[in-house]
This record gives C-alpha cells, structure tokens and sequence, in this order.
C-alpha cells in the first residue's frame, strides 16, 4: 500500500472512531431523543466533504436536512468509506459528528485533495 493511501486509510478510521464515540446510546452521544427538536442539531460529514445539518431529538429524520458547506470537488477519489449509507446516492455514506468535528475533518480532506492534485 502507498503511503498516501495509508494516509488515507487512517484518516477514514479516524472519522469512524470519532462517530463511534458520540453515537447513539454512547455516553457522549449526540443523538438524544428525549431532547427537544431545537435542543441537539445533528450534524453530518458526507464521504464527498458535503456538512449537513438537521434538528435532533425526537424529530432526528423525520426532517428536512440543510446543507451547511458544499462537498469537495474530487473528494469522491480519495474513495473515503464511513458507516451510514445514504438511500438516495449510491455510494455515498456519513457519519455523526459534532459540528467542531465535521469542520476539522472536512478541512482535511481538502488538504488530502489538493495534495492528491500536486
């Protein structure tokens, strides 16, 4: 395996281990459903850069999702696997991060992308 498709390979076991960490029912999780709507958002990082963002608790997917920073160009070539499928893009998954995170990771995979371009 290259070296920066180990780089890769970390990175993506990293962004699992972060949504491993506050997922449902964890000690830290962010989904709570006995929470209000408005009392937790959730936030999600796409394999493609995309952030969204919806109201958690009780409402958590049964809501209108809202994008809060557009995918990376080429992103989807750094072949990025994390541990929710959606159902309307093939080949695309999510995971459960806090907004902090999906910022800081999403950050990196543009670092990743422009040194895949160099």
């Amino acid at each position: 395996m290259t070296n920066f498709k180990l780089l890769i390979k970390e990175f993506n076991d990293e962004i699992i281990a972060a949504h491993n960490k506050h997922y449902e029912c964890s000690t830290t999780g962010l989904i709570i459903p006995s929470n209000s709507p408005n009392g937790n958002p959730i936030y999600h990082l796409y394999s493609n850069g995309e952030i969204t963002y919806q109201k958690g608790g009780w409402v958590y997917l049964q809501r209108s999702e809202f994008c809060f920073h557009q995918k990376v160009y080429n992103c989807d070539k750094l072949w990025l696997k994390f541990v929710k499928s959606t159902d309307y893009f093939d080949g695309l998954t999510y995971v459960i991060l806090t907004e902090k995170e999906c910022n800081e990771f999403r950050k990196r995979m543009i670092e990743f992308v422009e040194m895949m371009n160099k």
